[in-house]
């Protein structure tokens, strides 16, 4: 009885096991939790052959062939319900039909510099005293990417306040109470200042930076309240690349000057320079897992491009697409592309598609996708469909990209 029991469980595990390989039931399980749909458009997604469509007939929502299409004309909201086999009640999937969105492709290099909240630890440099080298930061337990807030229980803004702070405590023989935002959570670190015989001041040991600079690619910009979104990933420490807060800063535009290819296991690079703010000027007020957005204080320069409608996720497809960037002085060019693969995303994620550079040119002159880059919109059927955000080291013809609509979907950008 045992062995028949045991043999049961077996088949009825390999059973379940195959059954889930099934078209029909992974399409039932791997269903959406929402959809969303700009009015006038249509989109599709597979649909399981198991389960029936209820939806109301003045919207328009069929099953063909294993793929259901939804497309609405009027902006609102609907539940498309089903049922397994017809009789058993399936999980609602709620449909919000949208306005539109249309956004300006950018592409002009920018160049970038934001003010931290708090001093970003870049190494430590160890004090010489007593003839010996001396780590009181590292020894209390700072790291490098380590975040600095409060130093004795007040904010730090500039490193001209931290030395302050540290050589009040040295004179007074006393531990620095440091307020640290690390990778995990905030904690107070004490560290206990030393005196360098050699510069005649107190020393903590660590290298500080308050802010960040960079060149990167405008991705997209609002042509009624120019707000914009530009380097699609986010700007990191540098050290354990995790995103910095940051109290604002300013975008301006910025004119490539050369551009150093980029080969197997090394980056490329777009080199720039600061340019003046007559065609790009603007605000950064965030820093996200898509990386800044804020607002210009024109349109940029020179003028004329269109709106472009934004592509959801599912529009987007393997097939030849183009990019739009610089690779020198200001000037933008459509650079051909081929998407390779597109990931199904229904919530927000930095890595949507996979692309290849098949220009001439741009391998040419670049090797492939190189720093800079980043932010570079991809158009695709007339679409503003996404934004290149990393180079494969290993191949530098192929890069990731996100998405466009994740990025204008942001809450700093609407």
């Amino acid at each position: 009885m045992k062995n028949k029991a045991r043999i049961g469980g077996v088949l009825g595990a390999a059973f379940i096991v195959a059954l889930g390989f099934l078209q029909p039931v992974r399409a039932s399980i791997n269903l959406p939790r929402a959809v969303i749909v700009p009015s006038g458009q249509r989109i599709s997604f597979p649909w399981s052959r198991w389960l029936g469509v209820k939806a109301s007939s003045a919207k328009r929502v069929f099953v063909k062939s294993g793929v259901i299409h939804i497309r609405a004309m009027v902006p609102g909201h609907f539940v498309i319900r089903s049922k397994l086999w017809g009789w058993i009640p399936w999980r609602p999937l709620p449909v919000d039909v949208t306005s539109p969105l249309y956004e300006v492709p950018g592409g002009q290099s920018i160049g970038v510099a934001v003010k931290t909240e708090g001093l970003v630890v870049q190494g430590y440099a160890p004090i010489t005293a007593e003839g010996r080298k001396l780590d009181p930061a590292r020894e209390a337990g700072i790291d490098p990417g380590d975040v600095i807030i409060q130093a004795n229980h007040r904010l730090v803004t500039s490193s001209q306040a931290l030395q302050k702070a540290v050589q009040y405590a040295g004179k007074k023989h006393r531990n620095l109470a440091l307020g640290v935002e690390g990778a995990r959570r905030f904690h107070l670190r004490y560290v206990k200042p030393i005196f360098s015989p050699t510069q005649q001041i107190w020393h903590i040991g660590i290298i500080v930076q308050g802010g960040a600079t960079g060149v990167g690619t405008l991705t997209f910009y609002n042509p009624k309240t120019l707000k914009f979104a530009a380097l699609g990933h986010s700007i990191t420490d540098g050290l354990t690349h995790t995103p910095i807060k940051i109290t604002g800063g300013r975008l301006t535009g910025a004119r490539i000057v050369g551009v150093v290819a980029g080969t197997r296991n090394s980056p490329g690079q777009k080199i720039g320079v600061l340019a003046n703010g007559q065609n790009i000027q603007g605000e950064v007020n965030h820093n996200g897992i898509f990386g800044i957005t804020g607002s210009l204080t024109h349109k940029p320069l020179p003028g004329g491009e269109k709106p472009l409608p934004i592509a959801l996720p599912d529009q987007v497809h393997p097939g030849t697409a183009h990019i739009l960037t610089v690779i020198k002085g200001q000037k933008t060019q459509l650079f051909s592309i081929r998407i390779l693969k597109t990931y199904v995303q229904w919530h927000p994620h930095t890595k949507g598609l996979l692309l290849q550079v098949t220009d001439p040119q741009l391998l040419s002159r670049a090797g492939g996708i190189i720093q800079g880059m980043s932010g570079s919109p991809i158009i695709q059927d007339g679409r503003l469909v996404g934004a290149v955000t990393h180079v494969l080291l290993s191949h530098p013809t192929l890069g990731y990209g996100c998405y466009a609509y994740w990025m204008v979907k942001q809450k700093s950008f609407s």
